[in-house]
């Protein structure tokens, strides 16, 4: 199951689903939220709509969405190989910030999840105070 799919119960029909799912290809269709670039094609669909929407609140065709800065983190989620399959964590979103809840194995887990949604467009902060470090069963630290 996606994260999509766990998360807001959909799948993502954009035509990005399609696209290669390796690491390079991850970076070059994410853009960078915190960074300041932007997703220039969503933001077109965007102002299409009147008034346009803000992106925080952009769906996956601009339109306006509640939790599209979270389901679009999903996506990106989805997109990348490294964290595609964590079922720990949980995504939602206030505004501008992304807020995970959950736990992770280790903190390279979490620090890459958290670039991960730092770059989607629309993202201003990722909050991961509510994430614990939990080690996998059976591993040893």
């Amino acid at each position: 199951m996606t994260w999509l799919e766990r998360q807001f119960g959909q799948k993502n029909t954009s035509k990005e689903e399609d696209s290669k799912h390796d690491a390079q290809a991850v970076e070059e269709q994410m853009s960078p939220g915190l960074t300041g670039e932007y997703d220039w094609e969503l933001r077109e669909k965007a102002g299409m709509h009147k008034p346009p929407t803000l992106p925080e609140y952009m769906g996956f065709e601009g339109e306006y969405d509640a939790n599209g800065l979270a389901k679009r983190v999903a996506a990106a989620f989805d997109k990348d190989p490294n964290i595609k399959h964590i079922e720990t964590l949980e995504i939602a979103q206030d505004g501008g910030t992304i807020i995970l809840t959950g736990s992770v194995p280790n903190r390279s887990i979490l620090s890459h999840v958290e670039a991960v949604a730092a770059k989607v467009d629309g993202t201003k902060a990722v909050d991961v105070h509510q994430v614990e470090i939990k080690a996998q069963e059976g591993s040893f630290r």
